[in-house]
């Protein structure tokens, strides 16, 4: 699967961009005058207008490389939304989509907006034990997993993303940490998890993971990963001009089938 290049030191767009969500119905009118018109669930797409600057000859290759593969229009390719938080069903840990091997998972706990939406994870196991969620996010990309947390007593939380993992000092007070980097190099998927040793617990809110290199403001999920494997150029042509020595600009435009 090919995948719409990042550039810099990790991110998928320059601000700002234009998103749109386009929806579909088809209606059928009766003899007698009478229309009936129903949603069609397989005909809506985001719209994206994406606006570049300063991009340096290896980023602008890289679009082109891109546009070339996908004989432009033509052929889809990855992209995964920019301004969401990639995680599904960020605040019911309980969903199958988060896998949570031996842990005990309640939820209802206070959280650091004021509400009672974070979840208290326990390992009664006698081994490490992990929260995780597997999203297709491309592996090589940089992005950002960050999380509110606390616990009762001082512990190390661990974050992992794939191979990279780094340790989190908790303790009584809220504070939200944050790992930022690569996955497993080509891999259309990406693990991400926080684990806790046993006789650990630990209050968890805010699980976050974005295709870039550090935390943006927390947005709640409530539905799958907003990562779109049909998505197309919106033009047959993409035009590189030169604003500088070794610079370029363009504008690009992507339809993201939903």
């Amino acid at each position: 699967m090919n995948w719409f290049p990042q550039i810099g030191s990790g991110s998928l767009v320059q601000l700002p961009l234009h998103r749109r969500r386009r929806w579909r119905a088809v209606s059928n009118e009766l003899e007698g005058g009478d229309r009936i018109a129903t949603p069609d669930a397989a005909g809506g797409v985001i719209e994206w207008k994406l606006s570049y600057k300063d991009l340096s000859d290896t980023e602008a290759a890289s679009l082109n490389s891109l546009f070339v593969q996908s004989k432009g229009g033509y052929l889809p390719f990855a992209f995964a939304d920019p301004i969401a938080n990639l995680l599904a069903w960020s605040e019911d840990l309980s969903h199958p989509d988060w896998q949570s091997g031996q842990l005990t998972k309640s939820g209802g706990a206070s959280d650091p907006a004021g509400t009672q939406r974070a979840w208290l994870i326990s390992n009664g196991a006698a081994g490490v034990q992990a929260l995780s969620q597997t999203v297709n996010l491309f592996g090589s990309y940089v992005a950002c997993l960050s999380v509110w947390m606390r616990s009762d007593s001082n512990i190390t939380a661990t974050l992992q993303r794939d191979g990279l993992e780094t340790g989190v000092p908790v303790g009584p007070e809220w504070k939200r940490a944050f790992l930022s980097g690569t996955g497993n190099s080509g891999s259309d998927t990406t693990t991400v998890s926080i684990a806790i040793d046993p006789g650990q617990s630990l209050t968890l809110w805010g699980l976050q993971l974005e295709a870039q290199p550090y935390p943006s403001q927390y947005k709640q999920t409530t539905g799958a990963s907003r990562i779109y494997p049909e998505t197309y150029f919106g033009s047959d042509e993409i035009t590189m001009t030169s604003t500088g020595v070794g610079l370029s600009a363009c504008e690009i435009q992507l339809v993201s089938r939903i």
